[in-house]
């Protein structure tokens, strides 16, 4: 599995172009990108998703125009999808970002297992950061969108958000094993073992 990350955006939100032998994902496509397009069309004869980690501006702003210039359907967790439809829940109001109402093809729900291609991967309820927001578990990695950052973790004074649980969540995240590698919404790359250690929210 090839993994290559697109900062996207004045925020630098992290999007992830996901390849291998017989499937391409990309997750979080929060403005528009013409490599993220690319990448879908060169991938056609393979498997193909879309996946959103959750319903705020930053990480869903591009993801209808790559829909419709790819065909490629959108997945994001259950409890986000009417967020994606609501300019005030995804902030795309209050951030003046113009984000048209939309909605997602596939809904995910808690400790589901989705295979695309040759790929399989589980989704984690992770809220506190939205009402619905998904981590995704590709073996040992594990796209944490805003839930976990390095050192850090996303805000809660959004609509949705809740820090008690949030920290919940961030909990939950640490029982996974310490090598799990941790591709956040935004910001480097860090590990469980290293968030376990450092982040003041996983204690």
């Amino acid at each position: 599995m090839n993994i290559r990350v697109l900062h996207l955006g004045l925020i630098k939100t992290n999007c992830y172009l996901i390849e291998s032998e017989e499937a391409a994902v990309v997750i979080d496509p929060g403005f528009q990108s013409p490599e993220a397009k690319a990448f879908l069309q060169a991938a056609g004869g393979k498997e193909r998703l879309i996946l959103i980690t959750h319903a705020h501006f930053d990480h869903i702003g591009g993801a209808e125009a790559l829909r419709a210039a790819t065909g490629v359907p959108i997945g994001i967790g259950k409890d986000d999808a009417a967020d994606l439809a609501d300019p005030v829940k995804n902030l795309s109001e209050r951030f003046h970002a113009h984000v048209a109402p939309f909605a997602a093809d596939r809904l995910f729900a808690d400790v589901e297992t989705v295979t695309v291609g040759d790929l399989a991967f589980r989704v984690i309820t992770t809220p506190g950061h939205t009402v619905g927001g998904v981590a995704y578990l590709f073996g040992d990695i594990l796209f944490s969108g805003d839930t976990l950052f390095e050192g850090a973790v996303g805000r809660t004074d959004f609509p949705g958000g809740d820090i008690k649980t949030l920290k919940k969540s961030v909990k939950r995240l640490m029982t996974l094993p310490h090598e799990t590698r941790v591709y956040p919404g935004h910001g480097d790359i860090t590990t469980i073992a290293r968030e376990k250690e450092n982040n003041l929210f996983a204690w």
